[in-house]
Formats: C-alpha cells, sequence, structure tokens
C-alpha cells in the first residue's frame, strides 16, 4: 500500500489488481524504494510512512523496526518520514540490540468524555434514531469507562449491547422512553459482556450465536443462565500465543507436585511413563479419603507455586524457541491483571513471588487445544 501511494499507482482491472511491486522481504523493499524515488529523482520531495499500532512490529523481529526507522540512509538519503502510532511507550517495544534511532516521541491526552461520545456518535445506525442512542452510548461510558479507556473496545461494545438494549422494543416489552426498564433488561447482558465480552473469553460472533436465543420475553433467570454459559462451547480464550502456554504451565504448577517436575517436564522423558512406587498396602490405604476415592489435587484445588518454577516449566513445554523480542513478564502480569492468576505472595515482595492458577480443568483443556498441546499427558493423577 505505501509503494502504491507513493507511486501513485490504483490497482484497478486493466492490471489485475496487481501491486506497484512484489516485496518478498525487505531488501526488496528497500530496494524498490530507492528505485522508485532516487533513482527518479524524487529523493528530495517529502514521502511519509504511518504505521499504526506500531508495537506489533516487536513480533516480526528486531531488525524490521530498526530498517524502518532508518529508511532514510538505506536508500541514499531519501526524503522519507516514518509516524509509528502506539499505545505503549517506546521503551516496551523498542529493539533491544540497539540499532534504532530513536524517534521524536509526540504525547497526546486521553479523550474526555465529551469527545468520547462524539465519537461513538457516529456509529449510530441509519435507521435508528440519534437521541435514543446517544442515552445508551453514554450508559455505556458510565459502566464501562473505569475499567476500558480504549475508544476502540468501547465502540466493540456498543456495537454488541445495542442490538440486545433495543431488542425489547421490538418485542413489545417495553417502549423508547422507558429508558430504565429498558436498562434494567440489558443488565444481565451488560454483566455478562464485561466478564465474557471485554476479557475476549467468547468471540464477537459466538455472542451474537448465543445471545440470540436470550430475549426479553424469556424468564429474567434464563436469560442470565444462557449469557453466562456463553463460553462453555468455545475453543480456547483469545490470548496471545505464549500467553497461552505461559497459563498452561501455570496449571501444570498448580496441580502436579513439584517432586514430579524432571519426571514430566526433563527433555527426553516420556510423561506417560509413570514412576513406579515401592511398598502398596497400607500406604494406598491411607491415600483413600471419606469417600473412598484417593485424595487427588483436583478435588483439592490448585496450590501455589513460584514464579521460577512455572517458567522452567514454559521452557520445557513449548516447542519452539521463544522470540527474544517477547517480555514474558509483562504478560505475567497481564494473567495476573486478567485474574487467570492469583497472587498469594505478598504485595511488597519482589523476588520469589508466589501464584495460583485460577482456571477450571474444562477451560485449560480448550485452551491447549487451541495450540495443539496434549495437557491430558503432563497432569499428574488425573482421571
Amino acid at each position: 500500500r505505501t509503494l502504491n501511494a507513493w507511486a501513485g499507482h490504483v490497482p484497478c482491472a486493466e492490471n489485475r489488481f496487481s501491486n506497484y511491486a512484489k516485496c518478498d522481504n525487505l531488501v526488496d523493499f528497500v530496494n524498490t524504494v530507492r528505485d522508485l524515488l532516487v533513482s527518479s529523482g524524487k529523493q528530495h520531495e517529502a514521502h511519509y510512512m504511518v504505521i499504526d499500532q506500531a508495537e506489533r512490529l516487536r513480533d516480526r523481529g528486531p531488525m524490521l523496526l530498526t530498517s524502518l526507522l532508518r529508511l532514510p540512509e538505506l536508500t541514499g538519503g531519501a526524503n522519507i518520514s516514518v509516524v509509528l502510532i502506539s499505545n505503549v511507550v517506546w521503551d516496551k517495544f523498542r529493539p533491544r540490540h540497539g540499532g534504532a534511532a530513536d524517534p521524536l516521541s509526540i504525547f497526546f491526552p486521553y479523550y474526555t468524555k465529551q469527545q468520547i461520545l462524539q465519537v461513538l456518535a457516529k456509529d449510530c445506525p441509519s435507521d435508528e434514531p440519534q437521541p435514543f442512542f446517544l442515552t445508551f452510548v453514554d450508559a455505556v461510558y458510565e459502566v464501562f469507562h473505569r475499567n476500558c479507556v480504549d475508544l476502540n473496545e468501547l465502540r466493540h461494545l456498543v456495537a454488541m449491547l445495542y442490538p440486545k438494549f433495543v431488542q425489547p422494543v421490538f418485542e413489545h416489552q417495553a417502549t423508547r422512553n422507558e429508558f430504565a426498564r429498558l436498562f434494567k433488561l440489558c443488565q444481565p447482558y451488560f454483566a455478562a459482556a464485561s466478564e465474557r465480552l471485554y476479557l475476549r473469553e467468547i468471540s464477537t460472533s459466538e455472542w451474537q450465536k448465543y445471545s440470540a436465543v436470550a430475549s426479553a420475553k424469556n424468564n429474567p433467570e434464563d436469560v442470565a443462565t444462557s449469557i453466562y454459559h456463553m463460553a462453555e462451547n468455545s475453543d480456547g480464550m483469545d490470548l496471545p500465543h505464549y500467553t497461552k502456554f505461559l497459563l498452561i504451565s501455570a496449571y501444570l504448577a498448580s496441580y502436579n507436585p513439584s517432586r514430579l517436575d524432571v519426571q514430566y517436564f526433563a527433555r527426553g522423558k516420556d510423561p506417560s511413563q509413570k514412576r513406579k512406587r515401592k511398598g502398596g498396602g497400607a500406604s494406598a490405604a491411607a491415600s483413600e479419603d471419606a469417600l473412598g476415592g484417593k485424595d487427588r489435587q483436583q478435588l483439592l484445588g490448585p496450590k501455589s507455586f513460584a514464579i521460577e518454577r512455572m517458567l522452567a516449566i514454559f521452557y520445557s513445554v513449548i516447542a519452539e524457541p521463544v522470540d527474544s523480542t517477547v517480555d514474558v513478564q509483562t504478560q505475567i502480569a497481564s494473567l495476573i491483571t486478567l485474574r487467570l492468576l492469583t497472587k498469594t505472595s505478598a504485595g511488597d515482595r519482589l523476588d520469589g513471588i508466589k501464584c495460583k492458577c485460577n482456571v477450571s480443568l474444562d477451560a485449560i483443556r480448550a485452551i491447549s487445544r487451541s495450540v495443539r498441546f496434549e495437557i491430558d499427558r503432563f497432569l499428574y493423577n488425573f482421571t
């Protein structure tokens, strides 16, 4: 798209909707830019490359971001300015090797409430009265603004909740003037959105599919039940790839005895080969509980584990080497923020931090399936 704009090229039927040039790698892109600007004598004209959500470039390897920031040097002095737009400060995704030029940072303040409402008003459906829509938008802002400051997330929530908010009007359960009644009928959806949709435990398509069976005509308890069980058939939370493996490692650390880590996670070991125990009768009988079953860990709940132990399991179970640009500590902090991990050590403690996993067995199995990891092979004494 950048080369098309600089060259004035428009894909159309005449050129078979092809781009100006095909660039398979960064070297091809730099050579194409040099030929386009320098060879044609346009190197002194100002050209701009604007990259939104620039923090995603850190997942593409350190050389891409470094090369883009030094594009004028690589192209032989072309007048190119690269603009990075990001919600993350530069220090968080700066290439670690130090070869990137530091950009000039310009900070923009957060939107005010009035500015957010003005932006959200542009999403009003054409067949809906705008004053009624703005009243709903104001209610959504008051409910979610303390936990959600991202404008795109608020727009997403408005788009998903407004059809359920206005549904009782078309079902003749309330009128547009009865805003308090409409808000009361929509309360289960607000609660479910904050716990399911905002945390991405369920996708947008699944929300639309499972919320369609719920209606204001039904019993309010049935509505709440159907909404709160939306994510049961989900294929796993919408988490980054490495974050899913961190959560899997946390679950293994919470439910597996630490004495068996070498047996399960040492390189070259087969976790399916169980260690035989000597002596059996009395010790086996002692391990029986009052109900006659073994005292399994999944019945006792998760145990606390050290972060260092979880990281050791993480680097053992993940198949590929972890990219040096991935900030594992930040992802652990995100899991704690999402309450998928619960911190059990003292809040002011900087070393020896302990946590426990706050995810059910069905949820962790769904997450494992999404990354093709057989977690049952690594769980001790699970049936």
